[in-house]
């Protein structure tokens, strides 16, 4: 048995091989001796030594022994590379190679092994490593397919998810490396905004104006459409696919890491990163700072700590790389069945998380194109800029960015993406904090405007009908309106009532509103009386009054039939402030009225304030006088209307309960009706013994069931014929 001894390395007390420990030492010294010449090689070898020691402490934790044995340091050694393999290397070449050699190496070693078969990646999965495994089989990089995974599952409804869920049931698992040789990075050096276009055409090797010119096409188009005279706030951003194109920037902005060091651009560009290539990378960059010297004499010690800064974090990686070849093919799980069932609780948690993500981008997209559509409605009620300016603020800070922040964090865990952006999450909750400052001082700003209401009434001077009826009936509004619908400004007219729309005018300069309500009561003497009450909402009860006095609604009689308008309208000078208009009909004892049936499409509704908030009260009845409809003759008694004439439903349920009395004594064998209404005539003749037949060929019927209520069933099925045909 070989003797084991505690090291303290980099910091780690770790329990080693005597001889293993001996074989590292001489790894590092040959590491030494490497770099002797080179600057910063002391940070280069000790950022090294950290990274063997977080391997060795990983080795410890997952492997069968607490010690770490020859065949571990052999593995890691093999993993990072000897310097003399390197020195090899360039003696076989000649020459150090130039970066466009390299590339092609490069390429050729990633392209030379045949791809195999499609398998689920073990060695690198956050769930069930089908994403891994695709990038592994296509070799490019999982992050790209991560993200392209989570875009399809919040853009196509979960079928990303559905697909992920396919494929994780019928590929098998494997262990197995990614050979892609390039990386995606946002390319900070080349930036505009936050370099991820600039790091995908590094990527894709295509000029970096392509993808520019695609994310920035909807919102040149958008601006364009709106100088062509499209309804439009001051924000560019509308349609649902400048908004997706703007959401998905943000999110690669957030997901993807930039390329910082030395390493990080090669790998963005493809060319395969060793110690030997860090070494001549930083080398020429070295070269460069120097033979620039004179010319930046005050900046040059700033560059050569960065490039040696750069160095030190490409040999980490580098060695995190390489060292982890060296890691198990298969890491022991002692609980598999605990895995299985946390697995199960991971993949039901951000599927929930999915549809949640899923419907708030639903949801804002259709705050966006939904708001941009009843644009003309906000100079109707928006009285200054700055309410706009909230409005805009909510949108936008108080709702878009907390869906931005689940979305770019959901995409992170499922990518697998751990690098974190502190200043990401700072940005994000300042945005939100002002939010609901927007929100806050939106719904403060527009309550007050409806904090107080204010009402006029004034009897309207009539001539008392001859024959003690009065006919009420409705009249268009005078002018040409548009109804508002939802296809972006294409205004088409129609011949539907003016109350079923909302509707504005040509020039958008006025709207029509239908919140309009009769009341129909006794008279205290046998003459009519109609009065108005207009009324409104402000910030105080004069303005409430001045508003409400403006409100136009005038009342024509001819003889017994008075006239109303159907709809009033109200400009972009006195914004929407709740008005109403109540008509007040008193009918004296023994008077007939009749409202015509246009009043049935009325929709009258109430804006006010709490105290806390607006408050929308809707109401589709008739006021307090839910108890008549229109289209009826009613006639006023001591106890109030009543119906002068009976219709055929009130006919018809007459005969019904007439009928039901009947079946209810027993007895009977049979029965005839007539019903008629107008012009049609039902003849009904039902016989009990009929149904009997019935009941004995159909076994489903129950035989307790009582005689007259299965002859009662025929009749009232007969019946409903009536009311189908009205």
């Amino acid at each position: 048995m070989k003797k084991v001894i505690n090291i303290n390395f980099q910091g780690r007390i770790i329990l080693i091989e005597e001889d293993a420990y001996e074989q590292l030492k001489n790894y590092v010294e040959s590491l030494r001796q490497y770099f002797v010449n080179e600057e910063g090689k002391e940070e280069i070898i000790n950022d090294i030594e950290n990274r063997i020691a977080e391997l060795f402490t990983e080795k410890i934790k997952s492997g069968p022994s607490n010690f770490i044995t020859e065949e571990a340091v052999a593995g890691i050694i093999s993993s990072i590379g000897r310097p003399e393999e390197f020195d090899a290397d360039n003696v076989e070449v000649g020459s150090t190679p130039s970066s466009s050699s390299r590339e092609n190496s490069t390429a050729a070693f990633a392209t030379a092994e045949p791809r195999g078969s499609l398998f689920r990646n073990e060695n690198d999965k956050m769930l069930g490593g089908v994403c891994s495994g695709i990038g592994a089989y296509l070799r490019i990089d999982t992050t790209i397919i991560r993200v392209l995974f989570a875009l399809f599952t919040l853009g196509a409804f979960g079928t990303g998810f559905v697909l992920y869920i396919i494929l994780w049931a019928i590929l098998p698992s494997k262990i197995q490396e990614n050979k892609f040789t390039r990386r995606l990075y946002r390319n900070a050096d080349q930036k505009v905004l936050g370099g991820v276009c600039s790091g995908i055409s590094k990527y894709f090797s295509i000029p970096v104006w392509i993808p520019r010119f695609i994310f920035a096409l909807p919102i040149i188009l958008s601006i364009f459409r709106n100088t062509l005279d499209f309804h439009f706030f001051f924000f560019p951003i509308v349609f649902t696919f400048s908004g997706t194109l703007f959401l998905t920037y943000l999110i690669l902005w957030a997901v993807i890491p930039k390329a910082i060091t030395t390493s990080e651009k090669m790998e963005m560009q493809g060319q395969k990163v060793d110690l030997e290539s860090i070494k001549n990378k930083i080398k020429d960059e070295l070269d460069g700072v120097k033979k620039n010297f004179t010319e930046i004499n005050g900046k040059w010690r700033q560059d050569l700590s960065e490039k040696a800064s750069g160095l030190k974090k490409e040999a980490r990686e580098s060695a995190n790389r390489f060292a982890g070849e060296a890691g198990p093919a298969l890491r022991k799980n002692s609980n598999r069945f605990g895995h299985f069932i946390f697995t199960l609780i991971k993949v039901f948690f951000f599927f929930i998380l999915s549809t949640v993500a899923f419907a708030l981008v639903m949801a804002v997209i259709g705050l966006i194109t939904g708001g941009t559509a009843l644009m003309p409605l906000s100079n109707f009620i928006v009285g200054s800029k700055w309410v706009q300016l909230y409005a805009w603020g909510t949108l936008i800070l108080f709702f878009i960015v907390p869906v931005v922040a689940l979305v770019q964090w959901l995409i992170k865990k499922i990518a697998g993406i751990k690098q974190k952006h502190h200043y990401i999450a700072y940005t994000l909750g300042i945005l939100w904090a002002a939010g609901w400052v927007s929100a806050t001082l939106l719904v403060t700003t527009i309550s007050k405007e409806f904090k107080r209401s204010g009402q006029v009434s004034n009897e309207v001077a009539i001539v008392q009908p001859s024959n003690g009826r009065m006919k009420v009936e409705f009249k268009d509004v005078e002018g040409k309106y548009y109804p508002l619908n939802f296809n972006f400004g294409d205004f088409e007219d129609q011949d539907d009532d003016l109350n079923n729309h909302l509707k504005l005018s040509a020039n958008e300069d006025s709207m029509l509103l239908g919140n309009i309500n009769i009341q129909i009561e006794k008279s205290s003497d046998q003459q009519f009386h109609v009065t108005t009450i207009r009324k409104a909402r402000s910030s105080s009860p004069i303005l409430a009054e001045q508003i409400a006095e403006s409100i136009p609604f005038e009342i024509s009689q001819l003889d017994s039939i008075i006239t109303l308008p159907i709809v009033f309208p109200i400009t972009t000078k006195t914004k929407f402030r709740n008005q109403q208009v109540r008509i007040q009909i008193e009918v004296p004892v023994g008077k007939e009225i009749f409202v015509n049936d246009p009043y049935d499409n009325f929709q009258h509704y109430s804006v006010r304030t709490n105290g806390s908030g607006l408050i929308l009260d809707w109401n589709n009845d008739n006021g307090d006088n839910y108890f008549w409809r229109s289209g009826v003759w009613y006639i006023m008694t001591e106890h109030g209307l009543e119906k002068k004439y009976k219709d055929a439903e009130d006919r018809l349920n007459g005969v019904i309960e007439k009928v039901e009395k009947e079946f209810n004594k027993g007895g009977i064998d049979s029965i005839n009706v007539k019903v008629k209404d107008g012009d049609t005539t039902i003849n009904i003749s039902i016989r009990s013994h009929a149904k009997i037949e019935a009941d004995q060929l159909n076994d489903d019927i129950d035989e307790e069931e009582p005689r007259s209520w299965k002859g009662r069933k025929i009749l009232f099925s007969a019946m409903d014929l009536l009311r189908i045909r009205k």
